[in-house]
């Protein structure tokens, strides 16, 4: 008879692991392109509303980046708004015990402080403006164009073979004082700045 201690995983461990399955599942959907009504995501979208709930959870920002222990993390959706109703789907959840707000700024004009921000395809040309106007902020600039992460933001979703790729700049996210999580990085494609 051998006298074990019953191994306990703490609640958070397990529960960062079940979210990393879910990042992973999310790379295996394929991604399409087919048209649908407005309002209806692309299953593309779809995918993309669920990383930026996962990014949420598997982020840590500085405590200095919210007003209290409770204050919601900001999600801004920069341009056109390509999640038709996916980011619906984040309304009344949590990430590390913070509410998840999802606002839309159709220009950088209407942007105002946040810590998660997805740059949409439509803002490209203006991501150097896009970046200047937010390095002072404690935010994970998120997008799904060619060369994102390599031109400064620090995540970039990138279809690749029919699946969201991660791409992740590590100086962006340092830059802003965010700490990404190490099993999110083993999911992603690091990539350094200006290399293409």
């Amino acid at each position: 008879m051998t006298n074990r201690k019953p191994s306990r995983a703490p609640a958070r461990s397990r529960a960062a692991r079940i979210a990393a399955g879910i990042v992973l599942v999310a790379m295996l959907i394929p991604v399409g392109a087919p048209s649908f009504a407005r309002g209806e995501p692309a299953p593309e979208y779809a995918v993309k509303a669920a990383f930026l709930f996962n990014f949420a959870k598997f982020v840590e920002w500085p405590a200095g980046a919210f007003s209290g222990p409770t204050s919601p993390i900001v999600i801004w959706v920069l341009g056109e708004d390509p999640f038709g109703d996916a980011l619906g789907s984040l309304k009344g959840k949590t990430a590390n015990g913070r509410p998840i707000v999802v606002r839309y700024a159709a220009n950088l004009g209407e942007l105002e402080r946040c810590h998660l921000l997805f740059v949409s395809a439509s803002e490209k040309a203006n991501l150097p403006k896009i970046l200047q106007a937010t390095k002072d902020w404690n935010v994970l600039t998120v997008g799904d164009v060619d060369g994102f992460a390599r031109d400064g933001g620090t995540i970039n979703l990138v279809n690749e073979e029919q699946r969201v790729v991660i791409e992740v700049n590590m100086e962006a996210a340092q830059r802003s004082r965010l700490k990404i999580s190490s099993k999110l990085l083993a999911l992603a494609k690091i990539v350094k700045p200006g290399r293409r």
